[in-house]
């Protein structure tokens, strides 16, 4: 495996004060990408620029920068999450809030099929904890999509549709309706499903709140995901999401 380095990802929701809010939406973009030299594929994912009336204006080629370097960190938290979970993959979209000061004030995670909540908030906290460019006029919304392909010498999960667990979601629905209390939407969840001899056991999942207001609820959900008693995938594990 190698690095690709995160490009093109960057969207940045801010209204310049120079530049009518509404008007023409416009896209960061990286430096050419270093020299490989780990075994490690961070890959990208596609996004572009928005704009809202009630924000201020941020540098997005700063903002790309300050992604740029904490990229080996982010990397990091991956390569942990490897020792839990051999064929971690999939795909991340984040979201932060960063305050006038330079720091952020909330972020999490808007979509994500990594599947192992630990990963995610240690990414998270990476995010979070970071310096970012000062907004001006305003706070800023700034979302990046990046992806993590797993080692290729490891067999990948089977996959599953969602059907497959709706038995053991509906023998467990009050506890998870408990976990949700106060926040509407979908959460979506993904899963790892341990191969025979485990009895179905579930081995990391990690859950998408609808919005920033059921992002405590995750950690509540992704304990009931692990407790679910769930079919044996047989002789390779299984990997699945769906919604809660």
């Amino acid at each position: 495996m190698s690095i690709r380095t995160l490009a093109g990802l960057v969207a940045v929701v801010s209204c310049a004060s120079s530049v009518a809010c509404g008007g023409a939406q416009q896209e960061a973009r990286s430096p050419d990408a270093e020299a490989e030299t780990t075994s490690q594929r961070v890959r990208p994912q596609s996004s572009g620029m928005q704009v809202s009336t009630e924000l201020g204006s941020i540098d997005s080629r700063a903002v790309e920068q300050t992604f740029w370097r904490l990229q080996s960190k982010l990397q990091g938290c991956y390569k942990n999450g490897l020792k839990r979970v051999e064929y971690l993959e999939g795909d991340i979209k984040v979201f932060l809030r960063v305050g006038q000061d330079g720091t952020v004030r909330y972020g999490y995670f808007e979509d994500s099929t990594l599947g192992d909540r630990e990963s995610e908030k240690c990414m998270m906290d990476v995010l979070t904890s970071a310096s970012w460019p000062k907004p001006q006029g305003g706070e800023a919304e700034v979302r990046n999509s990046f992806g993590f392909d797993a080692p290729g010498d490891v067999r990948a999960p089977v996959a599953w549709n969602a059907d497959r667990v709706n038995e053991s979601l509906g023998k467990n629905a009050e506890g998870i309706r408990k976990c949700k209390e106060g926040v509407s939407g979908r959460f979506r969840a993904t899963a790892y499903v341990e191969p025979d001899g485990r009895g179905g056991k579930v081995q990391a999942a990690s859950v998408v709140p609808p919005s920033k207001e059921g992002a405590d609820k995750v950690d509540c959900l992704v304990d009931a995901i692990r407790g679910l008693s769930l079919p044996s995938p047989g002789s390779y594990a299984a990997k699945v999401s769906f919604d809660l």
